[in-house]
């Protein structure tokens, strides 16, 4: 390997962390009591109704979920189980309920 395609190579890796940490500042998930507060004060739709929605929709069985902060959007974080054993991420808007990308973070 040339010295280029080193250079080349520890800057993408470089970029690659650099990105991830500023995914990671732009995404903050709420406790317990401050996801009630905020649900309440923002007006947002009920995490356990759109569970069982998700679940419903993709044939799983719902395990959980979490408020989370996407830069100002607020963004449900749920966890599914399907029947053939894989775990399921889905993401949905709180205000609206409907399904956003995770790359939309």
């Amino acid at each position: 390997m040339t010295i280029l395609q080193t250079s080349v190579a520890l800057a993408a890796t470089l970029l690659g962390l650099v990105v991830a940490q500023a995914d990671e500042r732009r995404r903050t998930c709420l406790s317990s009591a401050e996801s009630r507060e905020s649900v309440a004060a923002h007006q947002l739709r009920e995490p356990m109704a759109l569970l069982r929605e998700a679940a419903l929709q993709s044939r799983a069985e719902p395990l959980g979920t979490r408020l989370c902060r996407w830069d100002e959007k607020f963004v449900y974080e749920m966890s599914l189980l399907r029947r053939d054993g894989r775990l399921v991420r889905i993401f949905v808007d709180a205000a609206s309920g409907t399904h956003v990308s995770a790359r939309g973070k």
